[in-house]
């Protein structure tokens, strides 16, 4: 059997070209785009060294963080496409290029005062479905969240298999004269047919729920949130989109295959700095080395000595992260568990003051830091820090996947896709790998902390034997290589074969 054409289109993706990679002159670039950037990346990577299918990606030109993120003048942003691989397309538009950069992330959704997301959205989608498509003719099409959901109709006309994932499931909607005017051909005409893969609301194009409308196959990024879409838990935030995926449940593939699917995400990457240490420097070392990194991240962070230290990580958005939770009990739990928390974060202003405040009125047991990589490596590579999850609903989460493979456990909110990964630690049976507590208020969040200060009062040793099993288990089931596999097994080999 031929190879397949796989074509991965996304708006974030994240991926470092080194030097001497396809047509590189001389020097890597690094594309750093959005917060779901490092999945997407790890899947590209991932099926290229699977080598199943070859392997195309596309993503907008965002040529403010070309320049920001690398060392690059105008002229060399501009002409930058003389040193892509042949299997990576960049699309320009002016909207593109003046998106604001925060940090590592650009903000491609926010509105401006000249372009909207949903110009970006039909800037990207034309160049996909008139260039890229025609150009690479893939048997799969792979396209993420709501951006691209014009993509999905013509790849469906073209005779092209589509899959989408919905990391959320936000969506915009734009009436069909706009969808047209931006060049995209969403009309039928002839044997090209993409209407009847459209979802209509209200007379306007839905962008995710067509997407999922159109996809022979859904995934989205937990089996638990799958779940909950499904029994129409989560309806309030887009009813068109968990329509859409309720829909999509009523026919299977020919064979009986389910079409719509829950597939945790990838961990950051595929190796753990504590397995590592421990290997190279000695269990003893390793431990001392941790107790160092203890005392240095409350150093940095103005918190008081001694005490368990927890991060907040998430962003402070209340209707999602349910950040107040911990902001409102941080000083009462501190003082009662000797606790030292650490909020390691940014988002709604509002929340970040209070966080702020809190932190300014507890005496050292509470601090308030602008996220930091750096930082967050730090707390994650300490002795005794645990990590604090409080959502009201969590798709997949990415501390409950990264941080217990560097021996960070997670005390956290039994839902979706912390759900799916952190289950109750048993000390005795030598089972679990973190403190999920099911109600998502204070009772439960204090259980959830008692039953860690169990676990973090046993003797070191102990500990690190139950942090080894962890981060090995934990690589094992969710490198990128099995999710690779899995995905390929379940859905993309399938589907080429259809």
């Amino acid at each position: 059997m031929t190879k397949g054409k796989l074509l991965i289109a996304s708006p974030e993706i994240i991926l470092g070209l080194e030097t001497g990679m396809g047509n590189l002159l001389r020097r890597g670039i690094n594309f750093s785009n959005g917060g779901m950037a490092p999945v997407n990346a790890k899947y590209i990577l991932g099926f290229l060294q699977e080598g199943t299918f070859d392997v195309y990606a596309s993503i907008p030109k965002w040529e403010s963080g070309l320049r920001e993120l690398n060392d690059l003048t105008a002229t060399e942003t501009k002409m930058i496409e003389a040193a892509m691989p042949d299997n990576f397309y960049l699309i320009n538009h002016a909207s593109f290029n003046r998106v604001q950069v925060e940090g590592s992330n650009i903000r491609m959704y926010d509105d401006t005062h000249r372009f909207s997301s949903i110009d970006r959205a039909l800037a990207f989608s034309n160049g996909v479905a008139n260039t890229i498509l025609p150009k690479v003719r893939p048997d799969i099409v792979w396209i993420s969240d709501w951006m691209l959901g014009p993509v999905a109709p013509v790849a469906k006309a073209y005779g092209m298999k589509v899959v989408t994932t919905g990391h959320n499931i936000f969506t915009k909607r734009a009436q069909a004269d706009r969808v047209i005017g931006a060049g995209i051909d969403i009309r039928n005409s002839g044997d090209y047919r993409p209407e009847e893969w459209i979802y209509w609301h209200r007379g306007d194009f839905d962008f995710m729920a067509t997407a999922v409308n159109a996809a022979d196959d859904f995934t989205t990024v937990s089996e638990g949130f799958l779940k909950r879409l499904l029994q129409g838990s989560l309806d309030y935030l887009s009813p068109t989109v968990t329509h859409a995926i309720r829909n999509k449940t009523l026919n299977t593939h020919l064979d009986g295959r389910p079409r719509v699917h829950g597939h945790l995400n990838p961990l950051d990457k595929d190796c753990s700095d504590l397995l590592t240490l421990i290997n190279t420097h000695g269990l003893e070392t390793t431990i001392r080395l941790r107790r160092r990194n203890s005392v240095e991240a409350r150093r940095r962070t103005g918190l008081k000595q001694g005490g368990t230290l927890l991060i907040f990580p998430n962003r402070l958005y209340s209707q999602q992260k349910n950040p107040e939770l911990v902001i409102d009990n941080a000083a009462e739990l501190a003082n009662k568990y000797d606790l030292r928390f650490l909020f390691l974060t940014g988002g709604d202003r509002g929340l970040e003051d209070h966080a702020r405040n809190t932190s300014l009125s507890s005496n050292g047991l509470i601090a308030y830091h602008p996220f930091s990589k750096d930082l967050e490596e730090l707390v994650k590579q300490s002795d005794n820090a645990y990590g604090v999850m409080t959502p009201n609903y969590e798709p997949c989460g990415g501390p409950n996947l990264n941080y217990p493979v560097e021996g960070t456990l997670i005390i956290g909110h039994a839902i979706d896709g912390v759900k799916d990964t952190v289950k109750e630690l048993h000390v005795a049976n030598s089972t679990g790998n973190g403190f999920p507590f099911e109600t998502n208020d204070r009772q439960g969040l204090e259980y959830g902390i008692r039953q860690m200060k169990k676990f973090s009062a046993l003797p070191e040793k102990m500990r690190y034997q139950h942090y080894i099993r962890i981060a090995q288990a934990s690589l094992l089931e969710h490198s990128t290589t099995s999710r690779v596999k899995q995905l390929t097994k379940d859905i993309f080999l399938p589907l080429y074969e259809e």
